[in-house]
């Protein structure tokens, strides 16, 4: 007897199922994913195709959804990937109806629709509060760099993007003009077929140029916007210029004043003296109010003060020689990596709640947190509005890279807990001397300095830091798109699929 193998035949007729739902169990990721697209408001991607049935026919934006969320969900991020997907992946097969969608489709989609897909954060944050996964008690604020789709190595200071563009400009216009020379030589009947430099291969040469000067202005004007001051920093001097000009403008009030009233004595005396018959008695008489020195100066004063008033307003960047801005992605930035060393990337700041649930998820250039704290509150409540989320967080917490006295000052009506200084082995700030922290922070240091205060902040940690490993481990720390609006959509879809990942499990859970 031979041995009891099962029976393998590929050249035998294996038939799938008629009926796609036997394909799949219904516990699969895939069947979750549609009833949850199947839940959402997908008018603002309908409202962008044609209502009169004409053109080529389009895939339904429900299906496209579908399929980048259950990708996005198995970490399938690139569109060539999930391209591939439609091919091997059964679940795929099933949200696409056994179509194969290609990549190109689905870059043009997310291009396309990049405001709807942002707005799908909003909505399964709204689903997730219906099923009772919002925890308002306390929510938890920090920042991790995330590796931008750009090279460090093409960072370049501002003398050698002045360089770059003075190049390209050049060599744009030496092919304009050849082409417009070669175009003068086929009228005048004298082309005779010979080879031309200035033919179709001039102009792949022309778009390159004319993406890399692109790309050069908008490095150059990025390091310009950096070197301007912070809004924090406009304001102060903008509050000091103000003093200096009401200081001014009272010193020259009472300047005015005080020689007004000399002159009016003078007048007087003047009068008298005449009356009596005194002429020329009454001394020199005083300069004019045009001409008196204490006035010309005061006047000065007074101009300068607003003239550095206006410069405060309106400040000009003035930036150092050693800034620079990378050319593969002017709005990525040089960063601090968690591994030691720098890295090409943006900031991702998060949100999260209980259970590591992302209340908002937002991206800025700045290397240092302290300028996200007042920004993501705003966001965070503009999000729990939009979800219909009636709650109020209970408690706002941060490390020490969020302390500023400018944070603490525009976010003091809201229960705020920021260390000011660094944490310890049991995930509370370190005590330190009183005398040692800044004015503007000893209130926070008192508030933190108590029993309900520190209990409170030790659940900063277990909020907001396994939702960074959760993320990254699903995604990755890497960045596929370019320039902010492209990411600022990428990481809400990478959001949207944490968010929605927590519903289903907690479905999952709730049905068991």
């Amino acid at each position: 007897m031979g041995r009891n193998f099962l029976l393998c035949d590929r050249e035998r007729d294996l038939e799938m199922p008629r009926d796609v739902r036997e394909w799949l169990p219904p516990e699969h990721l895939c069947w979750k994913v549609l009833d949850v697209v199947g839940e959402l408001d997908l008018s603002a991607f309908e409202s962008g195709y044609r209502t009169d049935g004409q053109g080529g026919a389009a895939y339904p934006p429900a299906n496209l959804v579908a399929l980048i969320l259950y990708c996005y969900s198995k970490g399938v991020r690139s569109t060539r990937r999930i391209e591939q997907s439609c091919w091997d992946d059964v679940g795929c097969r099933i949200i696409t109806a056994n179509r194969r969608v290609d990549h190109s489709t689905i870059a043009r989609f997310v291009g396309r629709h990049r405001a709807a897909l942002k707005s799908m954060f909003v909505q399964v944050l709204a689903l997730c509060d219906r099923h009772g996964l919002v925890d308002l008690s306390a929510v938890a604020v920090d920042g991790s760099p995330m590796d931008a789709n750009a090279s460090r190595d093409s960072n370049r200071r501002l003398h050698r993007l002045e360089a770059i563009i003075s190049q390209c400009e050049g060599e744009i216009d030496a092919l304009l003009e050849d082409a417009l020379e070669h175009a003068r030589t086929v009228e005048a009947d004298d082309f005779e077929g010979t080879e031309s430099g200035t033919g179709s291969d001039g102009w792949p040469r022309l778009s390159r140029l004319c993406d890399r000067l692109t790309r050069a202005r908008s490095a150059r004007d990025k390091v310009y916007d950096r070197a301007l001051p912070s809004p924090g920093e406009i304001r102060i001097k903008v509050e000091a210029a103000e003093r200096m000009v009401a200081r001014a403008k009272e010193r020259l009030a009472a300047e005015t004043a005080a020689h007004q009233e000399k002159l009016r004595k003078y007048e007087a005396r003047a009068a008298a003296d005449l009356t009596a018959g005194r002429r020329g008695a009454n001394g020199r008489p005083p300069v004019s109010m045009e001409h008196k020195t204490a006035l010309v100066r005061q006047r000065a004063r007074l101009v300068k003060a607003r003239a550095w008033l206006e410069r405060a307003r309106n400040p000009r960047p003035v930036p150092s020689p050693e800034s620079r801005a990378c050319l593969s992605d002017p709005d990525s930035r040089l960063m601090l990596s968690k591994r030691g060393g720098y890295l090409q990337g943006y900031n991702l700041q998060l949100a999260c709640a209980r259970n590591q649930l992302l209340l908002a998820i937002e991206i800025q250039d700045s290397p240092s947190d302290m300028t996200a704290l007042v920004p993501m509150v705003t966001q965070i409540q503009r999000n729990c509005i939009a979800a219909g989320i009636v709650n109020e967080v209970q408690a706002w917490l941060a490390d020490c890279g969020y302390a500023s006295a400018a944070n603490f000052e525009a976010l003091a009506g809201l229960p705020l807990l920021v260390a000011v200084a660094r944490e310890g082995s049991d995930s509370g700030p370190v005590p330190q001397d009183k005398s040692t922290i800044p004015a503007g922070q000893r209130e926070m240091a008192d508030r933190l300095d108590t029993p309900a205060g520190r209990t409170l902040y030790k659940r900063r940690g277990a909020l907001v830091e396994p939702g960074f490993a959760q993320l990254f481990q699903r995604f990755g720390r890497h960045l596929n798109y370019r320039s902010t609006d492209r990411v600022d959509t990428e990481i809400k879809l990478l959001g949207t699929v944490h968010n929605l990942n927590k519903l289903l499990n907690h479905t999952a859970e709730t049905r068991s």
